[in-house]
């Protein structure tokens, strides 16, 4: 059955991709409160759907929508799973494997994601995915410092951040953001330590943040996940 869009229900944000003879055409972000302008795009089509956030949302889309095939952990995967806890390893995780693999077949690959949490995911050359990492991603962060403290605002992220703030503000943001960038590389040379002729995906709605271009062997792909999502659907219905 043709697929008209693919729905990617992640924690902070619906990703959309429309479809036209199983191509992605173009895609779409909505914040969760602007529901209502989704359901306007997809109503009455034929949707793959994944979901990482509430089971109420797939009732939604059940009521104004086909759901053609749900990307779940009952689904074939095109490679092998090393993970302990399928139960619980995230859809959108599973997306970007399948598209790295899609994208450097047989090569040892890390994604990193870097939206509600910062994931980093590995799959080897022998197309064995290992598993990876999860920690609090920059707005987490930001919400953390408000929430667990008396008197230190709640801030938002920029790409404008130093080593050193001159104001507690400048201190927050930098902090946070450096701290994040720090964290990010550090974990890149790590895997680079490890396994050669690394390649390293960056996506995710907060990566525009951050600037790596020192590396060579980094390759951005802000719509990764539903591309992968796609293929999963592709690789099972086939």
């Amino acid at each position: 059955m043709q697929c008209d869009f693919v729905v990617d229900i992640g924690n902070s944000n619906f990703k959309v991709a429309s479809l036209q003879k199983n191509k992605i055409i173009q895609t779409y972000r909505f914040e969760h409160n602007k529901l209502d302008e989704l359901i306007q795009l997809i109503k009455n089509t034929n949707i793959v759907f994944a979901n990482v956030a509430g089971k109420e949302y797939q009732e939604i889309f059940q009521e104004n929508c086909k759901i053609i095939f749900v990307v779940d952990n009952k689904i074939k995967f095109p490679f092998v799973s090393e993970y302990k806890t399928k139960e619980s390893w995230g859809m959108d995780r599973a997306g970007n494997i399948a598209a790295a693999i899609e994208k450097f077949p047989n090569e040892n690959v890390l994604v990193v994601d870097i939206g509600t949490c910062i994931k980093f995911d590995f799959i080897d050359q022998k197309n064995s995915y290992k598993g990876g990492l999860i920690s609090p991603g920059i707005r987490l962060r930001f919400e953390s410092l408000k929430l667990s403290t008396a008197n230190l605002p709640l801030l938002h992220p920029c790409s404008n951040y130093d080593f050193i703030g001159k104001s507690t503000k400048e201190s927050i943001t930098n902090g946070v953001v450096y701290g994040c960038y720090s964290e990010i590389l550090g974990i890149m040379n790590q895997y680079e330590s490890k396994f050669k002729n690394l390649k390293i995906i960056i996506t995710g709605g907060d990566a525009f943040y951050f600037d790596f271009t020192e590396k060579s062997n980094i390759f951005a792909d802000d719509i990764l996940t539903l591309r992968g999502l796609h293929q999963l659907y592709l690789f099972n219905v086939e």
